[in-house]
């Protein structure tokens, strides 16, 4: 048990390494280990399109004050500086973004995420999703968040954009 001997000499730098230690380890070392969350370009998108809310609709507009429904979409995803997932507007209907998509092989049924495009009607609606089985759409009665199966023409189909994994410009 020698070192329980040692001098004055030896005790202090030990003491001043040891606090030098514990001042610089971090105060919660769990928010520390966890990174902070990353935008995506989804998020961009959700928050674009929640922005026109209660905006009112009219047939082929595409915003800032009146929107359709693809016009909504383009426009949002045009000013998140997404236009490429959506042929930066060359398809200005529902059903023209659709068959683009699922050429592409990129609609389904079923796993959406956020950012990801939802389609009613085989091509007459469409919205974006914006999680737990909601969308946001411009409906005949104006922009609003909605639950997916609530349109009232059939659903159709996710279009998978991939925003949700892209991080934010």
């Amino acid at each position: 048990m020698r070192f329980l001997l040692m001098g004055a000499r030896a005790f202090i730098p030990m003491a001043l390494a040891g606090a030098l230690f514990l001042s610089l380890a971090p105060a919660n070392p769990v928010a520390a280990a966890t990174p902070a969350p990353k935008r995506t370009e989804a998020q961009q998108i959700i928050r674009i399109a929640k922005q026109h809310i209660g905006a009112r609709y009219r047939w082929g507009a595409m915003g800032p004050r009146r929107f359709d429904c693809s016009g909504l979409v383009i426009y949002a995803f045009r000013h998140a500086g997404d236009g490429k997932a959506v042929a930066n507007g060359r398809l200005r209907s529902a059903r023209a973004i659709y068959h683009w998509y699922r050429a592409r092989h990129l609609a389904s049924r079923s796993n959406p995420h956020p950012g990801d495009l939802v389609v009613w009607g085989g091509g007459t609606h469409i919205g974006i999703y914006v999680g737990h089985g909601k969308a946001i759409s411009a409906l005949t009665n104006g922009v609003h968040t909605h639950l997916v199966r609530a349109v009232t023409a059939r659903f159709t189909a996710y279009l998978h954009t991939g925003m949700w994994k892209k991080p934010a410009h």
